[in-house]
């Protein structure tokens, strides 16, 4: 990358208005630009003859018009500045929101990776072209949670404002309306999620965007909990249910699966421990079991729980449940 490049933040905004001055088309001179971005006609003379050289961008002057124009149009300007290994950090956060594809997060994810390659100079940009020929992402699809409740939600939690909607639980088929004051938005695992404050049940409840309905922003405010945060709320949890009792699971590996095991970190507290044959037991601390559960049982005839006793029963129910469906 050219070495002359202007590193500085300040200045590369300070060149991004004075072209978007000179775009307006009515042939703003030297001692105008000075005025309006508070900086020195030396300064600007400077930087539109850094803006010439380096960026190409046509700026000429009009001498009958004593002002500046430009002889063609300019559709960006290269704000963005990124060493390597912030290029392919960037590419690959822009390939893993594509599960969005198809929700209403599409578009506004997709304009504002726009923008910020629109904003990599001529270097980078050919770089980050290199990059789709060696890097592939597959995701799950995410859920088609609403812009509108999305944004809503949003809005209520930043003012601190209660809201009512229409909720559907799984195990209901009618919705149910919940008053709450909103806390904070969690995205896990490629589902979002609201983690409020009930004021019928006085207790911290978490909803799906996905069922939720109808929702209004009340004129009611609230006072945020200091002591609430959704990272220590799911601490102890293995997806988004978080329940009162906390309790070690082990469960007991074959050959086959262990390898796949030691190959991510499926909870904060796991814990492994090796056993003859190339065979693990994986310990979690836990606050909750139906997710552990369905985790559990994916993996078939490779898995086997040791502890405790509750998930062993519910494993075993489960399964002849399962059974009768065949």
């Amino acid at each position: 990358m050219n070495k002359i490049f202007p590193r500085n933040r300040n200045v590369l905004s300070r060149m991004h208005r004075i072209l978007e001055r000179i775009q307006k088309g009515d042939f703003p001179s030297r001692p105008i630009l000075a005025g309006e971005i508070e900086v020195t006609q030396k300064t600007i003379q400077r930087d539109i003859n850094f803006m010439r050289d380096f960026f190409k961008h046509p700026i000429e002057y009009d001498r009958r018009k004593f002002g500046y124009y430009l002889s063609r149009a300019v559709s960006s300007f290269p704000l963005v500045q990124l060493s390597q290994k912030e290029l392919v950090a960037v590419f690959v956060a822009q390939k893993a929101i594509a599960q969005y594809a198809g929700t209403p997060f599409e578009q506004p994810l997709k304009t504002a990776f726009d923008k910020l390659i629109a904003g990599l100079d001529g270097e980078m940009a050919f770089a980050w072209s290199e990059l789709q020929h060696s890097i592939t992402i597959k995701n799950i699809e995410a859920t088609t949670a609403s812009m509108e409740i999305f944004q809503n939600l949003n809005l209520a939690i930043q003012e601190r404002r209660e809201i009512r909607f229409m909720y559907k639980k799984l195990d209901t088929t009618v919705f149910e309306e919940r008053h709450v004051r909103p806390l904070q938005l969690g995205c896990i695992n490629h589902h979002w999620y609201l983690f409020s404050f009930c004021l019928k049940r006085k207790a911290i409840r978490t909803f799906a965007l996905t069922r939720m309905r109808t929702m209004r922003v009340l004129s009611a405010t609230f006072t945020e909990p200091r002591n609430f945060s959704a990272s220590q709320h799911l601490q102890n949890s293995f997806g988004v249910f978080a329940g009162k009792d906390v309790r070690e699971v082990t469960i007991r590996f074959d050959r086959f699966a262990t390898q796949l095991i030691r190959e991510r970190n499926w909870h904060p507290s796991q814990r492994i421990k090796a056993l003859a044959n190339d065979e693990a037991e994986v310990s979690f601390t836990l606050s909750g079991l139906e997710e552990v559960e369905s985790w559990i049982l994916s993996w078939g005839a490779h898995a086997r729980v040791v502890s405790p006793r509750p998930l062993v029963q519910r494993i075993r129910q489960t399964l002849k449940s399962t059974l009768r469906q065949y």
